[in-house]
C-alpha cells in the first residue's frame, strides 16, 4: 500500500445509510487492529453492522465533524478509535476519500467489499474509481451495489449518473426516472433524470416526460443545462 503513515490522511459523493454486511466478530485486540491501519498490512475489516449506543455517539459526532467540512480533524478522530463495525470501516474509507487520498481509499473500499460483500462498500468504491478516472471499473461496482440494494434511490441515481458519463443515456434514463420515484420525486434527481432523457430523446422527450410526471419548468430547465456535462458542453 501506498499509504502506510500512522496518522491517515486521505471524494465521496454520499454518506449513505449502511446496512448488514457478513458478520464478523468484533476484534478483542485493538492495537492488533491499528496497526494493521497504519502499517500497510492486510487490513483486518469487522463486518459487524451491530451498532451500540457508544458507537453512535462515537460516529456521531464524526459525521457532524464531515458536516462541518472538517474532513482531515474527522479522519484523525475517527482513527483514534477501534474499528468494531463494518459503519467504522466504511467511513473511514469515505474520509480518505474526502482528504484526497483516492489510491489508498481504493484500497480499503476494495478489502471492506471483498470481506462485507456489501452494497455500501461496492457503491464507495465505485464513486472512489469514478473520481479516480476509471469509469469502467466504477460502473461494474455501483452496478453490483444497486442489484445488492435496488430500492436504493441514492445507488440508483449515482449509477444513473455514471451512465451518463459513459455514453449509456437509455439505460442512465432508466435508472434515473427509478431514483426519482423511489426518492419521492426530489428535484435534485429530478434533474438528473432530465438530462438523461433530453441527451437520449431531445425536446420531444423531454416534452413526454413532463407531462407524465408534471415536471416544473425548473427542474426541466436545470436538467437540460446539467445534459451540457455529458454532451460536450461546458
Amino acid at each position: 500500500m501506498k499509504y502506510k503513515q500512522a496518522s491517515l490522511v486521505s471524494t465521496a459523493f454520499f454518506t449513505a445509510a449502511l446496512v448488514t454486511g457478513c458478520a464478523l466478530p468484533p476484534l478483542q485486540d485493538s492495537e492488533t487492529e491499528k496497526e494493521s491501519r497504519s502499517s500497510g498490512s492486510y487490513l483486518q475489516v469487522n463486518c459487524s453492522t451491530n451498532m451500540t449506543p457508544e458507537h453512535r455517539v462515537e460516529l456521531d459526532a464524526i459525521d457532524s465533524m464531515m458536516n462541518a467540512s472538517e474532513n482531515y480533524a474527522a479522519l484523525a478522530r475517527l482513527e483514534a478509535l477501534s474499528f468494531q463495525t463494518q459503519h467504522h470501516w466504511l467511513r473511514w474509507a469515505q474520509l480518505l476519500a474526502k482528504v484526497e487520498q483516492l489510491d489508498y481509499s481504493e484500497e480499503v473500499y476494495q478489502q471492506i467489499a471483498e470481506t462485507c460483500d456489501s452494497a455500501q462498500a461496492y457503491h464507495g468504491l465505485g464513486i472512489v474509481y469514478v473520481k479516480g478516472g476509471k469509469i469502467e471499473e466504477g460502473l461494474k461496482a455501483l452496478g453490483t451495489a444497486k442489484a445488492k440494494e435496488p430500492a436504493s434511490a441514492d445507488m440508483r441515481n449515482d449509477f444513473g449518473v455514471v451512465l451518463m458519463q459513459g455514453g449509456f443515456f437509455g439505460q442512465a434514463a432508466f435508472e434515473l426516472r427509478t431514483a426519482y420515484e423511489l426518492s419521492g420525486k426530489k428535484e435534485s434527481m429530478g434533474r438528473n433524470m432530465v438530462a438523461a432523457y433530453y441527451l437520449q430523446g431531445g425536446e420531444e422527450a423531454i416534452a413526454k416526460l413532463q407531462r407524465e410526471l408534471g415536471l416544473s419548468n425548473g427542474v426541466v430547465s436545470a436538467g437540460i443545462k446539467f445534459s451540457e456535462r455529458f454532451a460536450g458542453g461546458v
